[in-house]
């Protein structure tokens, strides 16, 4: 835990450790250094890399010796040459400054009043200090986006930290920055690139996670789609194998060729098979809200559980974390985008009429105050506002990265010694999206079909660049790369065949009748908490559950477990 604030406070002076920096004061369950005299002291969470290692001489420094090293150098531009998922803090003996890696994948919270502020990654501190309101606003920002979108939080004036944010206190003042925004990543001068320099890149990216990890206590997800794959033949190339899982019913498309991959490579390879009830999910739900200040959904039990499980095998874990969307585009299926994004892409007209039919399918009251509060929060928001591909791109940073696969890297990181993602390091998508392969260009494909068609040949030729025995292996779709190098035409007749004539896979992990049970039980007690009730239509739910005939789907089941996800942060918060 830490914690920065400029009012002091003595319950935190006796459970932690602390230094008065005269305007203001930091906690921390770390040792620091009391050096009264020292220049600038660093705290960080999380990891960080030289972006250019072979420029620092005597190889790679401590954290706290680098940001010395790169500061003295570059001095304010130091954060330009550092890469990694964390939070950097540089106190000084007036000022500070907090910087958010470029996602925002580490999060920390922060709250603010007139000029009194606390700022720390423990949001339970601030409820307990402050004791701030329950937003209405905020709940039905989660209940369309799925996420606590644009710094939001449960509660009103309580934020999160957001993509590429330096706070800033300096005489007297708290202000907020940006070091690196993510769109300008569409701005770079386009270059000659192969697919091989890609590889290579994300060869270089994944050989700065492995400067921390064992080497013999490595785990990859393994999945039927590309970009897992991708990453698992860039360690096979390496020469390095790491235990590979999957979660889920072992008869599942993703399982069954995660383990055909395994089987054909001699890698070591667990299934997961969660069996879950109503009780488990209760459970792992509470701890999910608890782990990650309410960020993240509850349905991310079943993926805690199997790391969990996955934890008898390996220290630390690399993730295929934007893999492929930042080469597909964005999928408009209702699980990690909402259809208020995606049905919008195009609308430079979003008003009080579009946003009632939103609020009528998440069964959300409204009020004409409240709609429009939200209303014009929205309207700021980047994937709700400029061109197509920046709203695309926006969609993929600030809510797929920066939120949606966000929340899988900070719980993991609960279980494992630490988490890489790969893909999001800033030099291998700064050559990504100076190349032709990123999403943006295929957007000038007009026909959906051959759009479709574009994505398999990427993962193809990246195979055949990094690890060629990995082609001859079926991805999810029924095609192997192998094919779709051979002519992509004939790969996706036989993909269409195969799909039609073979037996359909079972679902990965459907959420069945513990689901119903799940709700059944929880669903009725949200009424209990008058700022629910206030923000959902509790008996239209009800009566939608009751009578509605159920899907499996986790997109389907957030209407009805939003509002008990609310109330389980209200209850493990406030209490």
């Amino acid at each position: 835990m830490w914690l920065i604030s400029n009012k002091s406070d003595e319950n935190l002076s006796t459970l932690y450790h602390y230094r008065d920096f005269s305007e203001y004061y930091f906690y921390t369950d770390k040792a620091i250094n009391q050096d009264a005299e020292a220049g600038i002291q660093w705290s960080c969470d999380g990891h960080l890399f030289p972006r250019h290692p072979e420029s620092i001489e005597n190889g790679l420094f401590d954290q706290q010796s680098l940001l010395n090293e790169l500061y003295t150098r570059h001095h304010s531009t130091f954060i330009d040459h550092i890469k990694g998922n964390f939070v950097i803090i540089q106190l000084e003996k007036s000022r500070f400054h907090i910087y958010s890696d470029r996602f925002a994948v580490r999060k920390f919270f922060y709250w603010q009043h007139d000029q009194d502020f606390i700022i720390t990654d423990d949001l339970k501190e601030i409820v307990k200090l402050v004791h701030p309101r329950p937003s209405i606003i905020n709940m039905a920002v989660y209940a369309l986006t799925y996420h606590f979108t644009g710094g939001t939080t449960l509660y009103e004036n309580v934020k999160h930290n957001v993509p590429g944010q330096v706070i800033e206190y300096t005489d007297g003042r708290l202000a907020s920055d940006h070091y690196w925004k993510p769109d300008q990543l569409l701005h770079l001068q386009s270059r000659e690139l192969d697919i091989k320099d890609i590889a290579h890149a994300l060869a270089n990216s994944t050989q700065s996670g492995l400067s921390l990890a064992d080497r013999d206590q490595i785990s990859l997800s393994l999945t039927g789609g590309a970009d897992t794959r991708n990453l698992l033949a860039t360690f096979l190339q390496k020469g390095i194998k790491p235990h590979l899982y999957t979660y889920g019913n072992p008869r599942s498309a993703d399982c069954v060729k995660a383990s055909a991959i395994a089987r054909g490579l001699g890698l070591n390879h667990s299934i997961h098979d969660i069996k879950m009830d109503e009780n488990i999910f209760e459970n792992y739900a509470r701890k999910i809200v608890k782990k990650s200040g309410g960020l993240a959904s509850i349905h991310r039990a079943h993926r805690l559980i199997a790391v969990e499980a996955e934890e008898q095998f390996a220290k630390w874990m690399f993730l295929g974390t934007l893999g492929g969307e930042f080469i597909k585009g964005v999928s408009e299926d209702d699980y990690i985008v909402p259809p208020i994004v995606y049905d919008n892409w195009t609308n430079n007209q979003f008003t009080l009429d579009h946003l009632h039919r939103y609020y009528e399918n998440k069964r959300l009251r409204y009020s004409h105050e409240t709609a429009g509060q939200l209303l014009n929060f929205l309207a700021q928001e980047p994937y709700l506002t400029g061109d197509v591909i920046s709203r695309k791109f926006n969609a993929l940073s600030h809510i797929t990265a920066h939120l949606h696969d966000a929340q899988d890297v900070n719980l993991y990181s609960t279980v494992m010694e630490d988490v890489f993602t790969p893909f999001l390091d800033i030099d291998y998508l700064e050559l990504l999206f100076s190349s032709d392969f990123t999403f943006n260009h295929k957007e000038q494909i007009k026909n959906k079909f051959l759009k479709r068609m574009s994505n398999p040949v990427y993962g193809a030729e990246f195979i055949k660049a990094t690890y060629k025995p990995l082609l001859k292996f079926k991805y999810s779709g029924e095609h192997k790369p192998s094919e779709v190098l051979f002519n992509k035409y004939t790969a996706a007749i036989l993909k269409r065949i195969r799909q039609k004539t073979k037996p359909a896979y079972p679902p990965n992990f459907p959420l069945g009748q513990w689901m119903e049970q799940f709700v059944a039980k929880h669903l009725p007690a949200c009424a209990d908490h008058e700022i629910i009730r206030e923000t959902f239509d509790i008996d239209a739910l009800l009566t939608d559950f009751k009578e509605t005939v159920h899907f499996s789907k986790e997109s389907y089941w957030l209407k009805f477990t939003n509002p008990i996800m609310m109330r389980f942060i209200l209850e493990e918060y406030n209490s």
